[in-house]
């Protein structure tokens, strides 16, 4: 008798978590269709953004490395003086 409720209790318990996995695909999965669909939204973002990881995934293909692009120096002059 016991037993058979054990049994009945594991097959309830794996159920649930069955259920639960399938719960979080199907949420996982909506989420990554909004992460595609947002590039709608924001298009010059993605644009920007895959120019700059583009040549890193080429360099890790081809076996060699990248190094991002560093800022552009600005000078500033600032004079100073009595008016």
């Amino acid at each position: 008798m016991e037993e058979e409720l054990w049994a009945l209790q594991k097959k309830e318990e794996l159920e649930a978590k069955w259920k639960d996995s399938e719960n979080c695909m199907l949420i996982f999965n909506r989420a990554c269709e909004r992460v595609r669909d947002s590039g709608s939204y924001m298009p010059p973002f993605g644009t920007q953004e895959k120019k700059l990881i583009q040549p890193k995934w080429e360099a890790r293909v081809n076996g060699g490395f990248y190094v991002c692009p560093e800022a552009k120096p600005t000078f500033i002059i600032r004079f100073c003086g009595q008016y």
